[in-house]
C-alpha cells in the first residue's frame, strides 16, 4: 500500500502548465536575454537548440529582419501587440511582462474579411440591445465573426456553478439552453484566471502541444497572461468527452466581478487569430458595459424606492405611541421589501409575525439558534437559502424557513429581525450527472489520486429540496437598511422616552411635594371648620333643619380629611424605604373582616375565610392592603340580597396568592382602565361612599413590596381581587 495524495481540479496549476499550443510560439527573456522558449520556435526559425538561450532578443529579431517597434513597448505595459512580417507571411507579435520575465508570443494572422465590420458590430450592440436581449444580440454578432457550431452565454451562479442562459446553435445539434454545470467544471483558480486574462482559446483539443524549455524552472514560468498557453490536460479531456475539438471563451466582467463567459465550441479543430479574439473581447466588453449600465439604472431606481419606503417606515415608527405597535402596523411592508414569504420580529421579549411563518416551537428554535450563533454573524447579519439543512436542531416545519435573513438589532441583545422564504422545490437540468471520477498513478512512492472529468454529458435531472430561492443583493441590502432604520427610530424613541421620564420624574417630585404641602396646610382650616360646626350643633338655637345642614358639613369635612390622609399616605409610600419580613396575616384578616362589617353597617354579610398563609412584606403595608381590599369587598356587596365575601390564600412555587371575592356590584368593562388610577371611581359606584384613592394606594403598596394586584369581574355579579405576594423564605431589604 502506498500513501495517498488527492489532487482535485481546483488544485491544478493551470497557469504554469509549461507548454504552448501548436498555433503559437513563445520566447521568454530576462534583461533582454532569452532564457526560455517553446520547442516549436526552433522549427519556425530553423535553429538548433544550442543557438537560442542567452541570445539578445533585439539582435535575434534583427537577424531575421523582423521590424519590432520597441518604442511602443514598455515593461510596465500589460500587453503590446503589433504586426510583423516574416518569411513572406504576416504574424502578430504580443509582448507582456510577468514575474520579471518578458514574454514574446508569435502567431500567424489568418485571412478574415469579417474583421472590417467591428464598428458596425459595436453600433448594433449599443443601438439594438436592451435589458432583455443584450446577450442574444451579442451572440449573433459573435457568430458572424467566428462561425462556431455553438456559442453560449454562461452565467455563474451564487454557489460557483453555472447555467447557459442564451445560446445560438447550428441545426441538428442538441440545445444546452438552461442546462446547469457544477462548480468543478470551472473551478476557483480557473475563474480567477478569467478575471486576469479574459480570452482563452484551444484551437485543437487533440492537437500537438510544445513544451517550454530553457534555464528557468517550469514552476517559475507564469503563463497567466499568455495568449498561446496550452489548456490543462484535465480540461482537454473534458472537451474531448463533450465531443469538442475547438473551444473559445471570453470573460463577461460586470462591476469588476466575473459575471459569466461567452463560451464557444466547435466539433472540428478551428483557430481564431488574435484579431478575431480581440474583436470578440471588445464586443463582449461593450455588451457587459451595456448590461451593467441598464442594471445600475434599475438598481438605482429600486434603491430610490426602497429609500423612500425606509423614510416612510421611520416616520411611521416614530408617530406611534408604542414602538411595538409601530412595528406591528408596518411588518407587512418590512416583509415585502425583501420579497420574503414570512417575517418574525423579536423586540423587548415579544414576538411579532407576518406572512407564512413556522409554528411557535420552530420560531423559538430559530431564535435560540440565532442567539447562540450570532457571535459568528458578519456585521450582525446571517444569510442562507439552505437554513433548514444548516440548523443543528430539527424543525417541525422546515419547508417554511429554508431561506433566511437574520439581522440582530445591535450587540449584546436578543432582539432581531428574521425574513423567511419557503422551500423552492425545483428540477435542475444538469449537463451530465455532476459526479467526479478518479484516476491514480504511482509517483515517487506515493499514489497520486486525481479527479477526472465526467464522460457523459447526457441531460441529468435533479430535484432539489431543502433550498429556497437565493436572496438577491438588493434584498440583502434592504434588510441591512431596514435594520438601520429601526435602530435609529428605536434610539430616537428611547431618547424621547428618557426625556419624558426625566420630565415626569421632576413633575412627580413636584406633585409629591405639592400634595404633601397642600394636604398639610388644608388640615388646619378643616379642623377649624369641623370644630365650629360641632359647636353650632350643640347650641339650643339650632333647629332640626339646620342640624341636617351642619351634619352634612361635618360629613364632608370628614371625607375631605380621609382624602388628605390617603394622599399623604400615597406620598409616603413612594418615598419610603421598607424592610420585607414574614408577616402572619391570619388574625389580621379575621379582625379586619369583623371591623369591616361594622364600618360599612353590613352585619349580615357572610365572610368565608379559608387558608391564610403568611406572606413576605411590610407589616404596616400588608395591613393597608387588606383593610382596603376586604373593606371594598364588604362595602360593594353590602346591598346584595345575600352579601358574601370569600378570602382564600394559596402557596405556589413562586408566590403566595390571595383571592378576595364578593358578590357585589362588579366592574363594568368600560371602567377597566380606571381601576388603579387615583381619584377614579367606577360608574356604577355612585351609591357608595368613597374618594377613588384606596385601590391606587394598594397598587403602589403591592408594587413596593415586589407583588402584584389584578382582578376578575363581571358587572352585577361581583369581583375577585388577586393579590400576589412574594413567598417568605428569607429576609432582605429593598427600596
Amino acid at each position: 500500500m502506498y500513501p495517498k495524495e488527492y489532487i482535485n481540479c481546483d488544485q491544478e496549476p493551470i497557469h504554469i502548465c509549461g507548454e504552448v499550443q501548436e498555433y503559437g510560439f513563445l520566447i521568454g527573456t530576462q534583461n533582454s536575454k532569452i532564457v526560455s522558449y517553446s520547442q516549436n520556435v526552433l522549427e519556425l526559425f530553423s535553429l538548433g537548440s544550442d543557438s537560442v538561450i542567452g541570445t539578445d532578443i533585439h539582435a535575434f529579431f534583427k537577424n531575421y529582419d523582423i521590424d519590432v517597434n520597441w518604442e511602443n513597448y514598455s515593461s510596465n505595459e500589460n500587453l503590446a501587440i503589433q504586426h510583423i512580417g516574416f518569411k513572406n507571411e504576416e504574424y502578430t507579435l504580443s509582448i507582456h511582462t510577468n514575474n520579471e520575465i518578458t514574454f514574446f508570443e508569435i502567431e500567424k494572422v489568418l485571412p478574415n474579411h469579417k474583421i472590417n465590420k467591428e464598428y458596425a458590430a459595436v453600433q448594433n450592440i449599443l443601438r439594438m440591445s436592451n435589458d432583455n436581449n443584450v446577450w442574444a444580440v451579442l451572440l449573433k454578432e459573435i457568430q458572424e465573426i467566428i462561425d462556431f457550431d455553438r456559442v453560449m452565454i454562461y452565467q455563474f451562479l451564487y454557489d460557483g456553478s453555472g447555467e447557459v442562459i442564451e445560446e445560438l446553435v447550428k441545426p441538428d445539434l442538441d440545445s444546452y439552453l438552461h442546462l446547469h454545470y457544477p462548480e468543478s467544471d470551472i473551478p476557483a483558480q480557473a475563474r480567477e484566471l478569467y478575471l486576469k486574462n479574459p480570452v482563452r482559446i484551444t484551437s485543437h483539443v487533440s492537437g500537438k502541444t510544445f513544451p517550454i524549455v530553457g534555464i528557468i524552472p517550469k514552476e517559475n514560468i507564469d503563463l497567466t497572461y499568455s495568449v498561446t498557453r496550452s489548456s490543462s490536460p484535465v480540461h482537454r479531456e473534458y472537451l474531448k468527452n463533450a465531443g469538442v475539438e475547438a473551444s473559445f471563451s471570453t470573460s463577461i466582467i460586470v462591476n469588476g466581478k466575473l459575471w459569466g463567459l461567452v463560451a464557444c465550441q466547435n466539433a472540428k479543430p478551428k483557430h481564431l487569430d488574435i484579431q478575431s479574439r480581440l474583436l470578440v473581447e471588445t464586443l463582449t466588453r461593450t455588451s457587459a458595459n451595456t448590461f451593467s449600465a441598464n442594471r445600475s439604472l434599475q438598481t438605482l431606481e429600486e434603491y430610490q424606492r426602497i429609500n423612500l419606503n425606509n423614510i416612510s417606515l421611520r416616520q411611521n415608527l416614530l408617530s406611534e405611541e408604542s414602538f411595538k405597535k409601530g412595528l406591528e402596523n408596518n411588518i407587512q411592508d418590512i416583509r415585502e421589501t425583501c420579497d420574503a414569504d414570512g417575517m418574525i420580529i423579536k423586540i423587548n421579549n415579544e414576538i411579532i409575525t407576518a406572512g407564512s411563518v413556522p409554528n411557535n416551537s420552530d420560531i423559538e428554535k430559530i431564535i435560540k439558534w440565532s442567539i447562540d450563533n450570532n457571535q459568528d454573524f458578519e456585521e450582525n447579519i446571517f444569510i442562507s437559502d439552505t437554513f433548514c439543512k444548516k440548523i443543528d436542531t430539527e424543525l417541525e416545519n422546515p419547508e417554511t424557513s429554508c431561506g433566511i435573513i437574520i439581522s440582530v438589532l445591535g450587540n449584546n441583545t436578543s432582539d432581531m429581525l428574521i425574513w423567511l422564504r419557503k422551500e423552492q422545490g425545483q428540477k435542475i437540468k444538469w449537463a451530465g450527472k455532476p459526479e467526479k471520477r478518479t484516476v491514480s498513478e504511482i509517483k515517487d512512492g506515493i499514489e497520486i489520486i486525481k479527479f477526472s472529468p465526467r464522460k457523459s454529458f447526457e441531460v441529468w435531472k435533479e430535484y432539489v429540496k431543502g433550498t429556497s430561492l437565493p436572496w438577491k443583493i438588493k434584498e440583502i441590502e434592504s434588510a441591512k437598511w431596514i435594520t438601520s432604520v429601526i435602530l435609529k427610530a428605536s434610539h430616537t424613541k428611547s431618547s424621547q422616552i428618557q426625556d419624558l421620564n426625566s420630565k415626569l420624574k421632576e413633575l412627580n417630585q413636584e406633585l409629591d411635594t405639592f400634595s404633601y404641602t397642600i394636604s398639610h396646610d388644608l388640615n388646619t382650616p378643616l379642623t377649624v371648620i369641623k370644630l365650629n360646626a360641632q359647636m353650632l350643633q350643640r347650641t339650643s338655637q339650632v333647629n332640626d333643619n339646620s342640624k341636617k345642614f351642619i351634619d352634612a358639613i361635618i360629613n364632608q369635612v370628614d371625607s375631605m380629611s380621609d382624602m388628605i390622609k390617603n394622599v399623604l399616605e400615597l406620598s409616603k409610600i413612594k418615598k419610603s424605604e421598607i424592610e420585607l419580613k414574614r408577616v402572619e396575616v391570619d388574625s389580621l384578616i379575621n379582625k379586619l373582616a369583623e371591623e369591616s362589617k361594622i364600618s360599612f353597617n353590613s352585619p349580615h354579610t357572610e365572610i368565608i375565610i379559608e387558608d391564610t398563609p403568611e406572606v413576605l412584606g411590610n407589616q404596616t403595608m400588608v395591613y393597608q392592603v387588606f383593610v382596603n381590599i376586604i373593606g371594598n369587598a364588604v362595602k360593594y356587596s353590602s346591598k346584595s340580597e345575600k352579601p358574601q365575601v370569600k378570602i382564600v390564600g394559596e402557596v405556589y412555587e413562586d408566590d403566595v396568592t390571595y383571592r378576595i371575592s364578593d358578590n357585589g356590584i362588579g366592574i363594568k368593562k368600560e371602567d377597566s382602565n380606571k381601576m388603579f388610577k387615583i381619584f377614579s371611581r367606577m360608574s356604577n359606584a355612585k351609591d357608595f361612599h368613597g374618594n377613588g384613592v384606596g385601590l391606587s394606594i394598594v397598587h403602589h403598596l403591592m408594587d413596593k413590596m415586589g407583588g402584584k394586584i389584578s382582578y376578575e369581574s363581571e358587572s352585577g355579579k361581583g369581583t375577585t381581587f388577586i393579590l400576589k405576594f412574594q413567598k417568605p423564605n428569607y429576609d432582605f431589604s429593598i427600596s
